[in-house]
């Protein structure tokens, strides 16, 4: 059941801030251009989805193994020396994920609590939250393809993406 509603939930979120994007901007090009009235709050709006948009998005891209790698050496490597720099770089993206994205995006998130948008009057909170979302999201997709890996090791492989 929680498979369920929570595999596709970065991508709902992805798709629903990307087409808001979209829609605002182009709404507002229309407006601003044609009918020489531009929408005040547009930008705004806008620039909180793309936000969400790039956080959650980076969850829904590992979930894929769509993140950039290159792994050339590893692979030229003997399994035992690829093992301990595929741990290393596990450990690396965990730093990255648990203490950046998580720890300093609540951080970021609590002290906008006092930051609000100049159209909308809306505390930031609501836009930066996407951080630590992001990186708990991106968090335990990692963790699945790193279990994954591990199971199905051939020798082939140069890592987790």
């Amino acid at each position: 059941m929680l498979k369920k509603w929570f595999y596709p939930l970065d991508d709902v979120l992805s798709v629903i801030a990307l087409s808001g994007v979209l829609f605002f901007t182009i709404i507002n090009v229309i407006f601003r251009f044609v009918l020489h009235s531009p929408i005040g709050w547009a930008e705004e709006v806008t620039l909180g989805l793309f936000i969400w948009m790039v956080f959650i998005g980076i969850s829904s891209a590992m979930k894929r193994g769509g993140h950039v790698g290159v792994d050339y050496f590893m692979l030229m490597m003997p399994k035992p020396i690829r093992n301990v720099f595929n741990v290393i770089g596990a450990i690396a993206i965990y730093f990255v994920l648990i203490y950046v994205f998580i720890y300093l995006g609540m951080d970021l998130t609590s002290q906008a609590a006092v930051k609000i948008t100049p159209v909308l009057g809306l505390s930031y909170q609501y836009i930066d939250i996407a951080v630590p979302v992001g990186g708990f999201l991106t968090a335990i997709h990692y963790t699945v393809n790193l279990i994954r890996s591990f199971k199905s090791d051939n020798g082939k492989e140069g890592g987790v993406n």
